[in-house]
């Protein structure tokens, strides 16, 4: 019988981490102990340890005479560690006098796992339930150490964590099912392929609890032996396999899914919870990485695989267009857009179903659908009536030139045949309206009534020229600072949409007359050409000339003023402006100074602009001229000669000797359909009279990239924009800080009102008597005059905010709201809102209130005040940080009026 003290005790295979370990320890406690004896396995294949520059040599204590055998051969400059499996009987007192602390040591791993982490004392509970983890934290030790442990006693979420991390070779051990679905599908597939199957299994189990299932996911699928389709095209699979909105399956669907569970689950169960957490997960990783501009490049081989794995590996590739991210599902939700823009009925949830889309978010893919939807709502708009062409001229403007700059983004709007053809539909029911708008415009061409100022243009007489830009607008601005005058010369009212908005967010504030509230447009000459519109612009008088003959006219109208043309505008290097006129523009003596930068009439002769957004830097050097008109305290007044029309398919017509793509003589010919004969002062040829196409589909002779001359309204309304600086107090006499200036389709769909039973009439303005006009013949340039305001249509809005504004709980709320409370400006916020279903973006409404983006932002915190009873949002702003938000329900109930 073998007694207990006789048997061979347990012993464990060691790690080569773990020896280094304890002889490391063993070299730092110094003393003459140069022996460890460890109870383990005789087994190392680790060779001889270098530590701090001493030799450590390991051996197999097979026996006491291997032991001792060990020490004869021990040298005075070396560490021996001994790993033996023998019981303390086979041991005499001659192999343990030379042993460190004259015993065997039992192995702890986790004895040495504290000081692999800076910070800790101890291991956690729940790390050491981890009967693997002691191990792989020694073996796999980085060469800088793990992380420090910000808890005394080490976690398994930090330890294994970091472990995990480490063997995927990240530099982070911030994890997740996201995060590791993105990183297996890329350069961590390797890393992971590379750890031991059983280590694997034990990491794989630990995350599936620590991280979820989309995290286990990952990693078992990157280890299966067909574990090349990336984890992240699986999950992308997944996503439209198990949908987010469950519904009717095909049998095409379900055949998929079993395929995908037996070829890359490896036949496991995969529930309806686990599979979209995988898909959310898969969605968010895309999402992540398209964000962070794809930094590996190998989202592209993702998404191509998803693709195919649908497709080709399982069978249904519907499913493709089923997706949220996957290319083929932008394009299905693209036809689903088209189909609701050919019948008018679901298009702004079409436009929804687009926008929530991954690939909307990519190389500006949102702007065609929102450019049909913006039209399509304008399509849908009671069309206004002009009588006078100072009426055309402003409607141009207002809402004219935002609808080309939308047709111009949506001319190429998409490579799909089938929504490429929805949008061309779109573009000729729009075309034909604006056709209409143009023909009405030319019928109000004629002699003009000279206007004398421009508050008689504004309270009804005649419109303003391009020859009146000066006196009107120039002249009253001077007195405050000077005035830097850019002719942009081709500038069309689309072109000034796209412009407008990035100088204002260039810190520049935009100002419009008080009793409009609108930009002003003026008039081109006639015919709208450079020679005769831009010298009449600044001579302040219809004339033809070249730019010599601009010069001497800015100066004669504002003595010491300057103008700078295209070769006088290059500026030396590593300067924005030339010095001449940079030291202009600083020169307080110069009253006014000219620019006329020609980026935009060049382009238009050379290079197809019908699908280009303008900016600053692409009219050069006008970021330069703006930095320096606001550092010198000038107003700024962006303005142009005449606009212009782009190829899209010209109908051509005979040129005419003597004049030009878009007009003739009047001497060449009858009239024909789509021009008109225009006589009078404003023509500036010697004849006083000229053919003008206002047609944009024609041209005579040979064709170009645009074109200007004609009738059109592109080309004859000059867009005039004034601006400051921030800080800027004080603006002449009927002047004020410009509100939105889009149209309310621009952003919010169109509100479609009933006239009901009753109707509210509201105080109408104190009409002013229009200046004396010759009907005998037709006055270019009339504006009508607005007197009476028309009686409205009851609104939605009309009886709830009412009784609103009546109640009790307001009169209290608006107590709190201070002298900064406006009543105005909160019945127009509640009338827009709810008028719009309780939603509107902040500039319609801004609009609505004819206040400037600032001066509203700063009343809007007031309204909210009043409104937000106790601290509920009835008034709120959404998560896109522009639109409004107005709880109806709760706005009933906690002013009193649910009942």
């Amino acid at each position: 019988m073998t007694t207990a003290s006789t048997e061979t005790p347990r012993t464990v295979a060691v790690s080569e981490a773990l020896v280094r370990s304890r002889a490391v320890e063993l070299i730092a406690k110094g003393g003459d102990a140069r022996v460890l004896v460890m109870r383990a396995q005789p087994r190392w294949n680790g060779g001889n340890l270098t530590i701090d520059g001493q030799r450590v040599r390991v051996i197999e204590g097979v026996s006491q005479l291997a032991i001792l055998d060990a020490y004869a051969q021990q040298s005075d400059d070396e560490y021996l560690v001994v790993l033996t499996d023998r019981p303390r009987a086979d041991l005499n007192d001659t192999v343990l006098a030379r042993a460190y602390g004259q015993r065997i040591e039992e192995p702890d791993e986790w004895a040495s796992v504290p000081a692999l982490f800076r910070g800790a004392r101890e291991v956690s509970r729940e790390l050491r339930r981890l009967d693997w983890a002691g191990t792989a934290l020694l073996d796999h030790e980085p060469a800088g150490g793990w992380a420090p442990s910000t808890d005394l006693a080490v976690t398994a979420e930090h330890a294994i964590g970091g472990l995990l991390a480490h063997l995927l070779d990240l530099d982070s051990g911030d994890l997740d099912g996201v995060v590791l679905l993105a990183v297996l599908s890329n350069g961590s597939r390797s890393s992971w392929a590379g750890v031991d199957p059983e280590l694997q299994d034990h990491l794989i189990a630990w995350a599936d609890h620590q991280y979820g299932t989309a995290a286990a996911f990952a990693l078992r699928t990157t280890t299966k032996p067909n574990g090349l389709v990336k984890p992240l095209a699986l999950g992308l699979a997944i996503d439209v396999l198990w949908p987010e909105r469950a519904g009717d399956l095909t049998e095409a669907q379900v055949a998929a899914r079993t395929r995908l569970l037996e070829r890359y689950v490896g036949g496991r169960v995969v529930t309806p919870v686990q599979a979209r957490e995988i898909a959310n997960a898969a969605v968010s990783a895309v999402l992540r990485l398209s964000r962070e501009n794809d930094p590996e490049g190998r989202l592209g081989v993702v998404l191509d695989q998803a693709e195919a794995l649908l497709r080709d590996n399982l069978g249904w590739p519907e499913g493709a267009e089923r997706s949220g991210i996957l290319r083929p599902g932008f394009t299905a939700r693209l036809r689903v857009l088209g189909a609701a823009l050919d019948s008018g009925v679901g298009v702004e949830e079409a436009l929804a179903g687009v926008l929530e889309h991954r690939e909307a978010t990519l190389a500006d893919q949102d702007l065609a659908p929102r450019m049909a939807v913006r039209l399509s709502r304008w399509l849908a708009t009671p069309e206004t009536e002009a009588h006078t062409l100072g009426m055309d001229l402003q409607r141009q403007l207002a809402d004219g030139a935002w609808v080309d700059a939308a047709l111009g983004v949506l001319w190429s709007g998409s490579s799909d045949p089938e929504v490429g053809a929805a949008y061309g539909r779109l573009i000729e029911h729009i075309r034909a309206r604006r056709r209409s708008r143009d023909a009405v415009a030319a019928t109000h061409l004629g002699d003009t009534v000279v206007m004398q100022s421009l508050a008689e243009a504004l309270m009804g007489g005649p419109a303003l020229g391009v020859e009146t830009i000066l006196r009107a607008v120039v002249d009253p601005w001077r007195a405050r600072g000077g005035v830097l005058l850019v002719v942009l010369d081709g500038m069309s009212g689309a072109v000034a949409v796209d412009l407008a908005g990035e100088v204002g967010r260039s810190g520049l504030v935009e100002w419009v007359p008080s009793a409009t509230k609108r930009r002003l447009a003026a008039a081109a000459a006639l015919p709208s050409m450079t020679g005769i519109s831009r010298t009449s612009l600044f001579c302040g008088e219809l004339r033809h000339g070249t730019s010599a003959t601009e010069k001497s006219g800015l100066a004669a109208a504002f003595p010491g003023a300057r103008v700078f043309h295209k070769g006088e505008l290059r500026a030396p290097g590593g300067a924005q402006l030339a010095d001449d006129v940079a030291m202009a523009i600083a020169d307080p003596a110069v009253p006014v100074v000219g620019v006329v930068i020609n980026a935009i009439d060049d382009a238009t002769h050379k290079n197809d602009t019908s699908g280009r957004p303008w900016g600053i830097g692409d009219l050069e050097p006008l970021r330069g001229l703006l930095n320096a008109a606001s550092i010198a305290g000038r107003t700024v007044v962006l303005t142009s000669d005449h606009g212009h029309v782009v190829e899209r398919g010209t109908e051509m017509l005979p040129a005419v000797a003597g004049g030009d793509a878009r007009w003739r003589p009047a001497s060449t010919g009858r009239v024909a359909e789509g021009e008109v004969l225009v006589a009078g002062p404003r023509v500036a040829l010697d004849a006083g009279q000229v053919v003008l196409l206002w047609r944009d589909d024609a041209r005579y002779g040979a064709a170009r990239a645009g074109y200007h001359g004609g009738a059109s309204l592109a080309e004859l309304t000059v867009p005039v924009l004034v601006y400051q600086r921030s800080l800027a107090q004080s603006a002449p006499d009927g002047w004020e800080p410009a509100p939105p200036q889009a149209p309310a389709w621009w952003n919010d769909p169109v509100v479609e009102t009933t006239v009901g039973a009753s109707t509210q009439t509201r105080p109408a303005k104190k009409a002013r008597k229009k200046p004396a006009v010759d009907k005998a013949e037709p006055a270019l340039f009339e504006l009508e005059a607005a007197t009476v305001a028309p009686v409205a249509p009851l609104s939605p809005s009309d009886d709830l905010v009412g009784r609103v504004l009546a109640s009790s709980v307001y009169a209290d709320q608006f107590r709190l709201g201070g002298r900064a409370a406006s009543a105005a400006l909160i019945e127009t916020v509640l009338r827009t809102l709810v008028d719009r279903g309780g939603r509107a973006h902040q500039d319609t409404v801004a609009a609505a209130a004819g206040m400037s983006v600032t001066a509203f932002g700063q009343g809007l915190a007031v309204v909210k005040r009043v409104l937000n009873v106790e601290g509920y949002d009835i008034l709120s702003v959404d998560s896109d940080g522009a639109t409004l938000r107005l709880d109806v329900d709760l706005l009933k109930d906690q002013f009193g009026l649910s009942t």
